[in-house]
């Protein structure tokens, strides 16, 4: 398989701007029905989750003994296989699909559900981009930084498997004022006023702080007086191009604010 760090710039524009972590874990899956191997993805991706993919490589003569379940740092479950074939998928017997492997994206935007790829003759079974079996939408407007993991479970006794590689891209969006909400939508939503348009909610950054004391009061009026009617400095609270009298009105209306 092409390494993650190389395949990303050759994937979608919008794939390859996602941040990429990879896990760590036993790559051996037990295979007495009841145990799991579980592979741990560290990110230290700050803000809220906006969208993630999840890349697998597994190594296993039979996908239908597979369980394979995401979970977020606060155990937040993403299942992205449920034995695929299971309990009917046109194979000989209750056995589910009898392909080899998994080597590839699974993606919410994909237009084929992995579980469905199941062939004779294609070698690894699935692969490609492919849908999981619940959506990784799951995990949007959760903490992106934090332990995630990947767990492997071989439900059936008999085929042996093992895990190549786990990574997870994650695209996240910051959350300044911690309110659960990505900072973006807030201000278009109007749930945070962006005064000087700079991308960053008010109550995060106060504006009308341009002396940086923490607080709006005298020491900021008096600023924004002394440069009234220049281009383009601090004392332009509101960001549009000139110190005004627009100024002014939001010092006061802020005042002992911030």
């Amino acid at each position: 398989m092409t390494p993650l760090p190389m395949l990303l710039p050759m994937l979608s524009g919008s794939l390859a701007l996602g941040a990429p972590f990879c896990g760590t874990g036993p790559t051996t899956i037990p295979d007495d029905g009841t145990s799991s191997t579980t592979w741990t993805i560290s990110v230290d991706a700050e803000g809220l989750v906006t969208e993630a993919r999840l890349q697998l490589d597994v190594a296993h003569p039979w996908v239908g003994d597979l369980e394979i379940t995401l979970r977020s740092p606060d155990g937040t479950p993403v299942t992205i296989i449920d034995r695929p074939g299971m309990p009917d998928g046109g194979w000989m017997g209750p056995w589910g699909c009898g392909g080899d492997d998994i080597d590839g994206f699974f993606d919410d935007d994909a237009t084929t559900v992995g579980e469905t790829m199941c062939s004779t003759t294609e070698v690894p079974v699935m692969h490609g981009n492919m849908m999981p079996a619940e959506p990784l939408a799951t995990v949007t407007g959760l903490w992106a930084q934090g332990d995630w993991t990947v767990e492997f479970l071989d439900a059936s006794p008999i085929d042996a498997g093992y895990v190549r590689d786990a990574c997870l891209i994650i695209y996240t969006s910051p959350d300044c004022n911690a309110n659960g909400v990505p900072d973006g939508n807030d201000i278009e939503n109007g749930t945070s006023e962006d005064i000087d348009g700079n991308g960053i909610p008010d109550d995060c950054d106060c504006p009308t702080d341009t002396t940086g004391d923490g607080v709006t009061g005298v020491d900021d009026l008096l600023m924004v007086i002394s440069q009234f009617g220049q281009e383009q400095t601090d004392a332009d609270v509101n960001g549009n191009g000139i110190v005004d009298i627009q100024d002014i009105l939001l010092i006061i209306d802020m005042w002992n604010g911030c």
